[in-house]
């Protein structure tokens, strides 16, 4: 029975793993800079005047449209979104290590 439920677990883990960022999750905020679509010149200033390169940010909200996803931020008061390829996420590990050649 146990091999079973370990089976069925497995199955549906992929229902617990998304392609998108949940409510909470973290993201590293990369820059403004570049080509967004849709290019909403607005949101792209906006993330120039008010995000900092390098900062971790929690998401509050995020809305995946057919071609683009936005987000919401806790940090940022009111309505503004952000284009989620503006930001790093998953975020990946940081480590202190020193790499050996």
């Amino acid at each position: 029975m146990t091999e079973q439920m370990n089976k069925n677990l497995e199955m549906f883990k992929h229902l617990k793993e998304s392609k998108w960022p949940n409510v909470g999750d973290k993201v590293r905020f990369k820059g403004a800079d570049g080509f967004f679509y849709p290019h909403f010149t607005n949101v792209i200033q906006f993330a120039k005047d008010n995000l900092k390169v390098g900062q971790i940010y929690t998401v509050r909200r995020c809305e995946a449209y057919s071609s683009w996803c936005a987000v919401w931020l806790e940090e940022i008061e009111g309505d503004n979104l952000f284009h989620l390829p503006m930001f790093e996420w998953p975020i990946k590990e940081e480590t202190n290590e020193i790499k050996r050649l």
